[in-house]
């Protein structure tokens, strides 16, 4: 019998391979020549539309330059767009740029493709204790 140690172990090392997989396959569909950070930041953008920049480098855990500098590079090529605050004109938002606007497009279409060929193999009962474990895990790791 595989002890709890070892299980946890190959848990660990399974969602890292699924993960490299899921990303490997996403970047072959949606390939728009973005950086790590641009990535991550797009994604981001695209799950919390209209967050501050602060919002940004707090969930992605780096400094407010470094996330200037890289929405600069994404507004100069038209991923996004900076939504100003009507009441405080210093203030702005994060919108998706005619660019970002495509690559969700794209993103999306990935997604139904990654459904249909590997999500539908499981059956609803299995998706959702997938879902609960991983959401439990998920919980575990942000207390």
């Amino acid at each position: 019998m595989i002890d709890d140690k070892s299980l946890a172990e190959q848990i660990n090392k399974i969602i890292e391979d699924i993960w490299i997989q899921i990303e490997r396959q996403e970047r072959k569909i949606v390939n728009f020549k973005l950086n790590t950070q641009q990535y991550v930041l797009l994604n981001l953008i695209i799950g919390y539309p209209l967050s501050s920049p602060s919002e940004l480098a707090k969930k992605m855990e780096i400094s407010k330059s470094a996330i200037s500098q890289q929405l600069l590079k994404l507004e100069s090529e038209h991923f996004i767009t900076k939504i100003q605050d009507p009441d405080d004109k210093r203030a702005y938002s994060i919108g998706l740029g005619e660019k970002g606007l495509n690559y969700k497009k794209e993103l999306d279409s990935f997604f139904q493709h990654f459904f249909d060929k590997y999500y539908s193999q499981f059956s609803h009962e299995e998706l959702t204790n997938m879902l609960l474990i991983f959401q439990k895990l998920k919980r575990l790791l942000e207390e």
